[in-house]
């Protein structure tokens, strides 16, 4: 009896050292993957599935690499996050990232970040429904209107727009609604009007049309001169007829690229091997959203208040007089 007790014992302590020895080598498994977030948005605009697109991009094709999306407050929260190295990535409208890399606007001294790249230009969409009186942004006066989630690239840039076109915040009942909150006031009649800032065919917006007499505020020249005048990352861009239900002619409209900027102190082979394997995978990203068509070599330089990474410049000089798919994405000195 006591011969079956010590090897019942002696056949315990082996499973354990087996049950020991599995758990180490899932571990060191793990571990052999580093674990990156890209700061995006909230769920209803396009950040959060652009960023989900690249991070299977990178987790799939690069080894050693695993990237998860983050749902965050917007721009402003994306670009602070990535300075305190609280994630690696973060999606970002260049006023936005303009005004953190000098120390400018709300961000009080200069954050250091560097371009990955440029990834496509966000609209800013100015709604409302139709029989609300509001016809320009001068209507704005006196009325309820949504200026986008506060911290958000969306709040700055509805503030800019507004301020910028000589309506002050005061003349305004301001809320500060992220973008389902937003088309949902105005469907509920709570508010007048409201800004989204996002991707040509935005689900919100989208969405919006399909139920509600949908009306797109338009600029006109001299709005847009007036505001590249004050804030030289803006750009004028027509949203085409027929990109919203019920709205059959163009609209002229704000166009504002977004960025993914990462911190200044990230490896130069690591920046070179990200930018390499996204414009090599594109047709993953266009999957998500036809604005992915943007995101190309030649749009690389457009945010030029900020340096690209020096990664990214290394890939720009590897790229020349070659398609994308031809490089090689694995840099010579490791991710």
């Amino acid at each position: 009896m006591q011969l079956l007790l010590r090897v019942v014992k002696a056949w315990r302590a082996v499973l354990a050292l087996l049950l020991l020895a599995g758990l180490f080598a899932c571990s060191g498994e793990q571990d052999s993957r580093t674990t990156f977030s890209i700061a995006t948005g909230g769920t209803a605009g396009l950040y959060y599935p652009f960023g989900g697109g690249m991070a299977s991009i990178w987790s799939e094709h690069l080894p050693h690499v695993n990237v998860k999306a983050e749902v965050t407050g917007g721009s402003v929260t994306n670009v602070v996050q990535v300075a305190r190295q609280e994630s690696e990535f973060g999606l970002a409208m260049a006023d936005v990232v303009t005004d953190a890399f000098l120390g400018q606007g709300r961000f009080p001294e200069p954050l250091p970040l560097r371009v990955l790249l440029n990834a496509y230009p966000n609209i800013v969409h100015i709604l409302t429904l139709a029989d609300s009186g509001v016809n320009t942004v001068s209507d704005l006066r006196g009325k309820r209107v949504s200026l986008g989630a506060s911290g958000s690239g969306t709040a700055i840039a509805a503030e800019n727009v507004v301020t910028g076109l000589g309506v002050t915040l005061d003349e305004l009942s301001a809320a500060y609604l992220n973008f389902g909150e937003t088309t949902s006031a105005l469907k509920d009649g709570t508010i007048d009007a409201g800004f989204v800032v996002g991707g040509l065919g935005l689900a919100a917006v989208t969405e919006l049309a399909v139920t509600r007499d949908l009306v797109l505020v338009p600029l006109s020249d001299a709005d847009l001169v007036t505001l590249q005048q004050q804030f030289p990352a803006y750009a004028g861009y027509w949203i085409p007829g027929d990109t919203y239900s019920g709205i059959t002619q163009p609209v002229q409209a704000l166009g504002i690229w977004s960025a993914v900027v990462v911190h200044e102190s990230m490896s130069e082979a690591l920046a070179y091997s990200l930018t390499c394997t996204l414009f090599a995978h594109k047709q993953v990203l266009l999957g998500v959203s036809p604005v992915a068509e943007d995101m190309s070599v030649a749009n690389l330089t457009k945010l030029a208040a900020v340096p690209l990474h020096p990664g990214t410049q290394r890939y720009l000089q590897a790229v020349q007089g070659t398609m994308p798919e031809a490089v090689d994405c694995l840099a010579p000195d490791g991710v």
